[in-house]
Formats: structure tokens, sequence, C-alpha cells
């Protein structure tokens, strides 16, 4: 890796963010003078997120593949090329990908999360309650992932684990309780209830357990 001229790089990383997030024309003339920094990975990592929010998913990975490359204990770099692996539809480089960001990171709770999301759009259940629980183990007050991971033990037919997810998904978020609900009558090993204030019951008494 060459030595890297920090104070020439950042800006002209900086100017050329901007004008990419406010659609100027002039940030074309800007990137070509990127490539005299091949191995300033905070710059690339920025110009791909930039990319990647603006849906220019082709060159989004063309930058985070170098932000990764640059710095390839980034966990940040990474799981932002995760996600834009997931958005251009390659999942199992995807889940790849969120694994070595977790090797940079293991308390990463959004990378455990991203994780599960792709494995469990895989249909891997088992493997995504793993790194939903991991999130939430990492996070306990992370809604989503507690939420996720009762949808997912649901689906192995592991009803009282499941229970105790969305307990501690209520726990955190009380006004879930209809997304739980829903969760719990859709799902392919379901259950239904009657009285909802029955089932507010269950899910309070687990969260006070």
């Amino acid at each position: 890796m060459t030595e890297i001229d920090v104070e020439t790089a950042e800006p002209l990383f900086r100017r050329t963010v901007q004008a990419l997030a406010a659609g100027d024309p002039a940030a074309a003339a800007l990137l070509p003078d990127l490539e005299r920094f091949p191995d300033y990975g905070p710059g690339w990592l920025a110009v791909g997120d930039v990319l990647l929010r603006a849906e220019r998913r082709e060159a989004a990975l063309i930058a985070l593949r170098r932000a990764v490359r640059a710095a390839p204990q980034s966990r940040d770099a990474a799981h932002r090329l995760g996600q834009c692996l997931i958005a251009l539809g390659q999942r199992d480089a995807a889940i790849a990908t969120f694994r070595h960001a977790l090797t940079c990171d293991p308390r990463a709770a959004e990378t455990w999360y991203s994780l599960g999301l792709a494995l469990q759009d895989g249909q891997h259940h088992a493997e995504a309650s793993d790194a939903y629980r991991s999130a939430v183990r990492a996070r306990p007050s992370f809604h989503e992932a507690a939420l996720n991971l009762g949808i997912a033990l649901q689906e192995q037919g592991r009803m009282e684990e499941a229970l105790d997810a969305y307990a501690t998904a209520f726990r955190s978020r009380p006004e879930s309780f209809g997304r739980i609900a829903q969760a719990l009558v859709s799902g392919r090993a379901g259950a239904l209830w009657l009285r909802p204030e029955a089932l507010r019951d269950i899910l309070a008494a687990r969260v006070s357990a």
C-alpha cells in the first residue's frame, strides 16, 4: 500500500461526495482524480455510500470494493459492501461479506441484523435466528432484531422461544403490538388469539418474568 497524501485526498473526496449528493454534473469531472488515491479507504467508503443511496449500485459496488481492499479490517466498509451486494441481488456474496465484517467487530449489532435478514431471505431460518439473537445480545433494545428473531423461530416451529423474542420486542416498543400479532397469525407455524388482550397479557407476563 502506498503512502496516502491525506491532506490532498480528503478534500477531493469530500468535494466529490458533496457533488454526487447534490446531483451536480461536476462530479463526473472529479471522479477520475480519485484514481490517484486507490488506498484511501474512508474516501471510497463515503463515495460508495452516496452512490448506493442514489441507487447507482454498480458504481457503488466498485467504490465499496475499493474501500474494503484499502481497509480490510473496516467493519463499516464491509457492512456497506454487503448491503450493496444485497441491493444487487447477490445474496450469497453479501452473506460472506457480512460474515467478514463480523470478524472485524463481533459486537456489531447492525451487521448481525443485516446477516440475519440475508439468511432469512434465503430461508435459512435457523442460521438467521442465531444472527438475530447475536444482534439482540449486542444491543438488548434492538427492536427489529427481536421481532425478526421471533419470526425466524416461529418459522422453525419453536413457538415458546418465538414468544420470548416477541416479548423482548414488545418490551422495547409496546406500540409494535399490532405487528407482533400479525406475525403470529401469518407465520407458517402460527397461532390465533381471538382476544388481543390475552396475547398482550402473555407478552407482558414474559417481559416481567
